[in-house]
């Protein structure tokens, strides 16, 4: 059995260098058959909301998986936000399942966004 790297932070800065958001990432889903890093949580500031610090912030998490050589990404958005799926979806990402999160058994949906410029 592996154990799943534990979630790495990435915040999101003013630039007067106050934290106005933050992703949690997972490098590993907890499900091995799942190839893709995950965002686990985005989250701004509500507000410092629509100022695109979240448009940045994904970038910044993309980016990321791109230079570890990974090339797609996931995420599940809740079925009660609708903001939220509107979000991710303005930056490309699309729904592949729905399911219940694995914490709280709560429905979502789980998008996934290609990094290399496929679908």
């Amino acid at each position: 059995m592996t154990v799943p790297a534990p979630p790495r932070p990435c915040p999101a800065t003013t630039g007067h260098g106050r934290v106005v958001g933050v992703a949690i990432t997972l490098a590993h889903h907890p499900d091995p058959t799942d190839p893709d890093p995950w965002i686990g949580l985005l989250i701004v500031d509500a507000r410092e909301r629509r100022k695109g610090y979240g448009r940045q912030l994904a970038a910044l998490v993309e980016e990321r998986f791109r230079r570890t050589g990974r090339d797609a990404a996931r995420l599940a958005v809740l079925d009660n936000n609708p903001q939220g799926l509107a979000f991710w979806t303005a930056l490309g990402y699309e729904s592949i399942g729905h399911r219940e999160d694995r914490q709280l058994g709560r429905p979502c949906a789980v998008l996934r966004k290609a990094l290399d410029g496929r679908t």
